[in-house]
């Protein structure tokens, strides 16, 4: 107990000695009656699925205000408010967020606190505002505090978060209601200490019967302490290379963290090729949020029967997963679905130039009735949390308590980016259990992803159902030659540090020609969390002069609107003429803009410290 007491003695003191940022306030006074607030301030305001002005928007209107005349309102109209205060992925600092509620008798409210902006993916906790003036929380455990709350009056629920000490204090009208580590989430204990928004949801505990219709008003969300946020900065913001075929040749990127906390930072090598193919998909429809939750009743089969392992028959797989072993279904039903795997850059890069052929699932059990209909979903890269854009989907049926290869309509190609593998089924009733799952000996938080609607949960979020899907990408084909390298591929700056990467490129099997590729870093600034540097590789053939030991290399040839000059010495002077000899250019530059040249043959001249060359280049 004496720790305890220690630890808040400590941060009252640390929040008092901080001059308060305030980072967004909103009493409703700004926007006309009638209006929604993800349509008129995007910058903070988001709805669940992102459809601003819909029934998932908050109204302003003046039933009731805490000051001076307007409030916002959640209910049920035209579908259930679901919106999302977004604060910033924040994952260091103290923080004070706040607001204040009225709910009329015979009415119920609800709010979450997630750990990402994403919708769906990580619920901090629920809290339950019931009718009769009760609460429930579930935060660590379904059930963890409960207690009151006045009916027909304003209150105020203020959050005090202390990111740096991963601790949270919970007052409910100026009284301290509860507190735990931030991390905790809604069923578990294992969740990620990062402040990412709030959402206001109408709705009610199941089964409760209850209508969901609340008020809320002068939103509060300062930073009362600790360091402000990374900030990732990569210099240059594109690299152009150029080797002679057979050869090797180097580079440099500067990762520095402008920012005032730690930046942790990884890199992913994603290579250009054409000969990647999707199909049109159109995403599944929103589901309802009888389930907010997507882990919220998932329960493992009772009497699981083992299927043994599965029969891969292709040149490489992609997989976490053991044996099957049991399966999962939803004490709610009907329920659709989303389980998958994500397969991230450094296991997918050696296979780029690859494609995925198939997709090998174990299906435990089918619905006694209706449709079996399931899809193939597979995705691009997102983050770690969420996948990207859909790239393609496919019905399928197969049988149940089986082990079944689905092959591909059209094949996917490999890039080396991430890639998430999966599958879309629909429960229809409950005491069935459809995805097949693995015993978790290796479980790997990277196979057990699941949706339920929007967002994106881990499976093993409960740790009584820490397994791996039974999901397996087949892969056939040849991976192209690997050119691009870069080391470090991941490391952690302090405020103002930085690092150099060494790029290297290698055209030992690479043939004449351009090759492009991304470098994209992955970090923890929330504004940048995604950063490309775009590469390009020529290897020497066309645009060389090869008579002196002067090389200099004009590229892109032929070109529409720059060429750029590469030589592998240092450039004093370059011309450009036309074919009567006229001087179009006289400089230094080594990237030029030639869009006023008219479609012809030119010639550069460059001269270096090593000599002259003079290459032709054409203008499209």
């Amino acid at each position: 107990m004496k720790k305890i007491y220690l630890l808040l003695f400590s941060m009252f003191i640390g929040f008092g000695s901080f001059a308060q940022t305030v980072l967004f306030e909103d009493d409703m006074e700004s926007y006309a009656l009638g209006d929604y607030l993800a349509v008129e301030n995007p910058d903070w305001y988001e709805t669940w699925s992102n459809n601003p002005g819909s029934g998932e928007d908050a109204m302003v209107v003046d039933d009731f205000a805490y000051s001076p005349d307007q409030s916002a309102l959640a209910d049920e109209t035209g579908g259930q408010t679901d919106l999302l205060l977004l604060c910033g992925n924040k994952t260091t600092g103290q923080f004070e967020l706040s607001w204040y509620m009225y709910i009329e008798t015979g009415f119920a409210g609800y709010y979450n606190i997630q750990h990402y902006e994403a919708p769906g993916t990580e619920w901090a906790f629920n809290f339950y505002f019931n009718a009769d003036g009760t609460i429930l929380m579930d935060v660590g455990g379904a059930g963890a505090a409960t207690g009151t709350y006045p009916k027909d009056t304003w209150f105020e629920v203020k959050h005090e978060i202390d990111l740096d000490a991963d601790y949270c204090w919970l007052y409910i009208d100026g009284t301290l209601f509860y507190e735990w580590p931030f991390s905790y989430t809604a069923f578990g204990t294992g969740g990620t200490c990062q402040l990412g928004a709030v959402d206001f949801f109408a709705g009610a505990q199941s089964g409760s019967g209850e209508t969901a219709k609340f008020f809320f008003d002068d939103i509060y969300y300062a930073q009362t302490g600790g360091a402000g946020d990374p900030e990732i900065t990569v210099t240059p913001m594109e690299l152009n290379n150029w080797v002679v075929a057979g050869g090797t040749a180097s580079d440099e990127l500067t990762v520095q963290n402008t920012g005032e906390s730690d930046l942790n930072w990884n890199l992913n090598i994603i290579y250009d090729i054409d000969a990647m193919e999707t199909i049109p998909v159109t995403p599944s429809a929103v589901l309802s949020y009888s389930a907010k939750n997507p882990v919220s009743g998932a329960t493992a089969d009772p009497n699981p029967v083992a299927g043994g392992p599965g029969n891969p028959d292709a040149t490489a797989v992609l997989h976490y997963d053991g044996d099957n072993y049991s399966a999962i279904g939803w004490t709610s039903a009907p329920v659709t679905v989303t389980v998958a795997a994500r397969f991230p850059s450094p296991m997918t890069v050696p296979y780029a130039g690859m494609e995925l052929v198939a997709v090998e699932m174990y299906l435990n059990d089918q619905n006694p009735s209706g449709t079996n209909e399931k899809k193939i979903m597979i995705y691009g890269m997102g983050t770690s949390y969420e996948p990207g854009p859909l790239l393609y989907e496919q019905t399928f049926t197969a049988p149940q308590t089986s082990w079944s290869t689905i092959d591909l309509t059209i094949p996917v190609m490999i890039t080396g980016e991430d890639i998430w593998v999966g599958y879309e089924f629909t429960q229809e009733v409950t005491g069935i259990y459809i995805p097949g799952t693995d015993e978790g000996l290796n479980y790997n938080p990277n196979g057990d992803f699941l949706s339920t609607g929007v967002g994106w949960s881990h499976l093993g979020s409960n740790p009584s159902l820490m397994y791996n899907w039974n999901i397996r990408a087949h892969l056939e084909g040849d991976p192209i030659p690997q050119w691009l390298s870069a080391t470090p591929v991941s490391g952690s700056l302090p405020p103002l540090g930085s690092i150099i990467i060494d790029v290297e490129y290698d055209a030992t099997d690479l043939g004449i020609g351009i090759y492009n590729a991304l470098i994209r870093f992955l970090s923890n600034d929330p504004v940048t969390p995604s950063l490309d540097v775009p590469v390009e590789l020529v290897v020497a053939g066309v645009g060389i002069d090869e008579v002196g030991k002067t090389n200099v290399m004009i590229y892109p040839n032929p070109a529409q609107d720059y060429i750029t000059i590469k030589a592998n010495s240092a450039v004093t002077s370059v011309q450009i003429t036309d074919f009567s000899g006229k001087v179009l250019y006289n400089g230094t530059g080594t990237t030029l803009d030639i869009r006023n040249l008219s479609s012809g043959i030119y010639f550069v001249r460059t001269v270096t410290d090593k000599g002259i060359s003079n290459v032709k280049f054409v203008k499209k």
